[in-house]
């Protein structure tokens, strides 16, 4: 019985110290070729930690069903430190930390997976501790982004007529 909540703890500890992505949001859209933030969360744990290092990738699903990123990354946007942060006020947000990245403009159009790897060191210890989370975006490019906003404000004017 002790194993059992050993093990949990163990566990619990581990999934407490996990990056996860706070932003952009899953389906957001974002342009090839331009720039946008990335926030990386990190929850607030009792166990001591030490972070590493963090990678951020962008790999094309295409028609098929998104990669996992434990197998694949794709597209390195940043590899670096990891050092997140308390907002202020600092009950707003968990400590975070966030990248300014640029979507490559030859990137395909469509939907992407944004994959991170986080390295951390955790314990009396230090052990390490590699995890992976990710979200799913939609690729577009500057046309096709200004033509979707050139028939919503056509369909506004329209919607706007009737009265």
């Amino acid at each position: 019985m002790k194993f059992y909540a050993s093990l949990l703890a163990i566990v619990s500890a581990v999934v407490a110290q996990s990056a996860q992505i706070g932003a952009p949001q899953a389906g957001s859209s974002v342009v090839a070729g331009s720039n946008f933030t990335v926030m990386i969360e990190r929850p607030n744990s009792l166990s001591s930690s030490q972070e590493v290092s963090i990678v951020i990738g962008l790999v094309p699903c295409g028609e098929t069903e998104c990669p996992d990123p434990k197998s694949e990354l794709g597209e390195i946007l940043y590899q670096g430190p990891f050092n997140p942060q308390y907002a202020t006020p600092p009950d707003s947000l968990p400590p975070h930390q966030n990248y300014s990245l640029q979507v490559p403009a030859s990137f395909a159009v469509g939907r992407a997976t944004l994959a991170v790897a986080h390295l951390s060191l955790i314990g009396a210890i230090m052990s390490p501790n590699l995890d992976f989370s990710n979200t799913t975006l939609t690729i577009t490019n500057a046309s096709s982004d200004t033509n979707v906003s050139a028939r919503t404000i056509r369909s506004m004017r329209i919607l706007g007529n009737r009265t």
